[in-house]
């Protein structure tokens, strides 16, 4: 019976002309972007838009002829295919432009749909799409936390169905207000799901725009409004294409949908085109004092000494590894002008470890170390700062700056001091407290000013904004990820933190114990051969540019999300009350649901 449904024939030629002109205009963009075949790229996005409109079908069909597999198509199956499409786009997968039609199947099941099915669809889309890319806490819940797995599972479930609710919201409004059912209504579904995701306090701050991180073309635009801008433009198509899809069955034409989706792409390719090809004039033309070549050490230093995911050979790495490694690389790479250590998962004191073996090694080499290390609070131990601390070539120690984003449940508890309960529930997480001394940047000479970053808090904008503010240009973001073993985890935080580099025009080097390090220009490239294997050692020396100039975004913050907020709350006031008529007599509800 869902076969015949599926084969069973309906006019569909609005959204074969749709179909066509969307496949052939992204075929263009993406092979003229990565260089691949033409052919190819046509096939492929032919047969996954192929496949939407074979869904959509499905979805017309059984939505006139059965009202409970109705409800389940809109509830269950389409959201779940949304889910499904995000991951195949996802940093698991190799390919990220899904993204652009991942939403498709979810606006469908909100066309002509109630407030409390569009809430319940919402909710079904935001829980699979955040399962798929965060099920790996569990991981560090089990060897970093220490509890048992049936916990870290569960926590995992109840922290995916928390981060869920903003698309909940999202789909009572599609729901309320019959946003897919017109061009204006689908081009709010985008502000409104931009401006409710963004501003829904996260503990990871990702969402469906880092997926592109891979694609220069398209990510330009953050450095003129950060994710947010990127993300409308996702949301955009994926809503448009909804309209195009449904706009025959609300007596309206796909044209105006077809025509903005062709504008979206023109505007965003266009500006990825022109801003690389700037960038890569200037990085061509730089001197010297333009430029700086860093040597990361990744030595693999296991979370303990039964860790399967690191080799027997690798597994009695410690601080003495990484000293050894730093001194033969520095050997390798003579040119390199600074060497920088990951996080470790071993205690590493500043001043009485780190202050007693580095200096000697760098009057050595003849190069600047920046490291991670801790520092006791009082001298009982109870408590420690999360710090890096940086060298001069001549061993002399720079301000010592210490962690301030602290991971959740992970470095610190939070309340802990109101619940100590909550310590026997985690009796893994470290006693780290955050830091007191605010940014702080190292002076490298030539106009080149340091940033040191440890591990996630390169994923949040607004506090890299303001060490950019104080005028660093060189971003370090220095990582731990062994707890995550050979998950898709450390690409994931890779991608997030790549952000940056766009969003200020800052170059970055991020340094891993266990992988994946990489090197990423201002453009958001990642320089060829720079990126490091998982579970390996490693040396790695190459040359950034900095640019002289940042960028808009550094100035203007968060301004184009401000203007969606305003849009958005102006828009929900246009809405209700086109939604309910007033009268003398008060409100009058004339549009039946």
């Amino acid at each position: 019976m869902v076969f015949r449904l599926l084969l069973s024939p309906s006019r569909m030629g609005a959204a074969n002309a749709m179909e066509n002109n969307f496949y052939l205009l992204m075929a263009a963009i993406y092979a003229t972007d990565c260089k691949m075949s033409t052919t190819a790229t046509v096939c492929t996005s032919s047969l996954l838009f192929h496949f939407l409109i074979l869904c959509y079908r499905a979805f017309q069909n059984i939505n006139r002829r059965y009202c409970r597999i109705n409800m389940m198509m809109r509830v269950l199956f389409l959201p779940v295919l949304s889910g499904i499409l995000y991951w195949l786009s996802s940093q698991a997968f190799s390919f990220p432009l899904a993204v652009w039609v991942c939403l498709v199947p979810l606006g469908l099941s909100f066309y002509k749909t109630s407030p409390g099915k569009g809430f319940a669809g919402g909710l079904v889309y935001g829980f699979c799409l955040w399962f798929a890319a965060v099920w790996w806490i569990k991981i560090p819940l089990i060897n970093m936390v220490h509890i048992p797995p049936w916990q870290a599972w569960g926590w995992t479930v109840v922290f995916c169905a928390l981060h869920a609710l903003p698309y909940g919201v999202f789909g009572y409004l599609a729901g309320k207000f019959c946003l897919m059912e017109s061009w204006l209504g689908a081009a709010f579904a985008s502000v409104s799901l931009v401006v409710i995701r963004t501003w829904c306090p996260l503990v990871f701050p990702g969402s469906e725009a880092h997926n592109l991180y891979a694609w220069p073309i398209f990510i330009q635009v953050l450095d003129l409004g950060g994710a947010p801008l990127l993300l409308f433009f996702i949301y955009f198509v994926n809503f448009q294409i909804v309209r195009a899809l449904t706009a025959r069955r609300s007596h309206g034409s796909p044209a105006p949908a077809v025509v903005s989706i062709a504008i979206a792409f023109i505007l965003l390719a266009g500006y990825g085109g022109y801003r690389l090809q700037s960038l890569h004039q200037q990085m061509n033309a730089a001197g010297s004092g333009q430029q700086i070549t860093v040597l990361s050490i990744q030595p693999n230093v296991p979370i303990s000494q039964d860790n399967r995911d690191v080799p027997p050979h690798d597994r009695g790495n410690d601080i003495k590894t990484a000293l050894s490694l730093s001194h033969k690389a520095a050997v390798r790479y003579p040119g390199a002008d600074l060497v920088v250590w990951p996080e470790i998962p071993l205690a590493y004191h500043c001043r009485a470890e780190a202050g007693r073996d580095v200096p000697p090694l760098a009057k050595e080499t003849g190069k600047a170390f920046m490291l991670p290390c801790t520092s006791m609070i009082g001298d009982r131990g109870e408590a420690y700062y999360n710090s890096v601390i940086f060298f001069d070539k001549n061993g002399v120690a720079g301000e010592e700056y210490r962690k301030l984003i602290l991971i959740p449940f992970g470095e610190y508890i939070p309340m802990e001091r109101q619940f100590p309960f909550l310590r026997r529930m985690f009796p893994g997480v470290m006693p780290f407290v955050a830091g007191n001394r605010g940014e702080v940047s190292y002076d490298f000479g030539r106009g080149i000013r340091l940033m040191p970053s440890l591990c996630y808090e390169a994923i949040f904008t607004e506090h890299c904004r303001r060490f950019v503010g104080r005028g660093g240009n060189v971003l370090i973001n220095m990582v731990d990820d062994a707890w995550f073993g050979k998950s898709p985890a450390s690409v994931i935080h890779m991608s997030l933190a790549m952000f940056r580099s766009v969003e200020y025009r800052i170059p970055m080097v991020r340094v891993t114990n266990t992988g994946v390090g990489i090197f990423v220009q201002p453009t958001g490239e990642i320089v060829p051969g720079s990126q490091t294997p998982l579970f390996q050692k490693a040396a790695t020396a190459h040359t950034l540019y900095i640019p002289p100039a940042r960028s808009p975004y550094e100035r203007w913050g968060d301004a184009f999300l401000y203007g969606l907020t305003g849009l958005f709350i102006m828009g929900l006031i246009w809405f209700y009350l086109t939604f309910y008529g007033f009268t003398p007599r008060g409100i009058i509800r004339t549009k039946p649901k």
